[in-house]
């Protein structure tokens, strides 16, 4: 599925089953160009493997939102101009925002 894809998403749960469940050889199947992004949670993803993509060209761009281990101030990812990083934000939206103000509202 990887070779067709112009974008990989990932939204599955950290367990051990999917724990470096993206890797080297899904990266060096995956269509040249193609971007990657990671809302999920952080060890999905080969960290190692994908910095290895990006600087080779074989991912053109990432959108990062959650990390194996939180990201040092110089973390290499930083460094590309293709990569953008966020801190764990992806599921903070207005909608859900709310949602947990009137679930401690509810339990007050």
């Amino acid at each position: 599925m990887v070779a067709q894809a112009d974008v990989i998403t990932v939204h599955v749960p950290l367990t051990a089953e999917t724990r470096g469940m993206i890797g080297p050889e899904h990266f060096a199947h995956m269509r040249d160009g193609a971007v990657v992004l990671n809302t999920a949670r952080g060890g999905i993803i080969d960290e190692d493997a994908l910095l290895a993509a990006l600087r080779e060209g074989k991912v053109a761009a990432a959108g990062i939102d959650t990390w194996a281990e939180e990201p040092p101030r110089d973390n290499p990812f930083a460094k590309l101009p293709n990569v953008v990083m966020t801190p764990h934000i992806g599921a903070s939206t207005i909608e859900a925002q709310q949602r947990i103000a009137e679930s401690i509202a509810e339990q007050t």
